[in-house]
Order: C-alpha cells, then structure tokens, then sequence
C-alpha cells in the first residue's frame, strides 16, 4: 500500500480509534455509562479525550460529505482524475468507520450520538 493511501486513511482510522478507546475510558471512568447526556462530572482526562474523538468524527463527517464533490470534480478534469482512487478510498473507510460505530454499546452510543 502507498504512503499516500495511508495518509488518507489516517482520518478513519484515528476516528475509530479514538471512538472505542473512549469507550472504554469512560467506562473505566465512571465505573459503567453515564447516566444523562452531556460530560458534568467527568475527569479532566476524559473531558480531553472526548474532545479529540468528536473533533475526529467531525473531520471524517466534513470530508465524507465533500467527497461526492471532490469525486465529481476529479471525474469531470481529466488532469485530476489521479485522485479519483484516494478519495474514494477515504470515503469507502469512513463510511465503514461510521459503520464500526455500531459494534458500541448502547448506553454509550445513545450518549454518543445524542
């Protein structure tokens, strides 16, 4: 595989990862799910980690919803159409990272996605 296939499969692959290693740090965390919505009460560390793992989700959501686009542009300019194959492997791996998701448990993809 080519460094430049890595490279955008860096964004999935950190957001998964960041995804289930929040999980579990919120379950060691707080000894179980939490119990409402929101982040009162928790620890400094884990209020960090969340940040990082939404600020990830939220570049993997901006870049699958542009892709359409940047697949269409690449498509249309003959010049451009060497990243046709990246941009399709990075919304092929953000999709299936999307998918991943569901692999959580419930009480913590219902404080997740709410």
């Amino acid at each position: 595989m080519s460094p430049s296939i890595l490279t955008w499969l860096a964004v999935p692959i950190s957001a998964s990862a960041l995804f289930f290693t929040l999980a579990l740090h919120m379950h060691r965390s707080l000894g179980g799910w939490p119990e409402t919505i929101g982040n009162r009460g928790f620890p400094e560390g884990l209020l960090r980690h969340e940040s990082a793992a939404f600020m990830a989700f939220g570049i993997l959501l901006v870049g699958l919803l542009l892709s359409p686009l940047a697949l269409l542009l690449c498509a249309a300019a003959p010049r451009l159409r060497g990243g046709l194959s990246p941009i399709a492997t990075y919304a092929a791996a953000s999709i299936a990272a999307l998918l991943l998701t569901n692999l959580a448990p419930d009480p913590f993809l219902y404080w997740w996605w709410d």
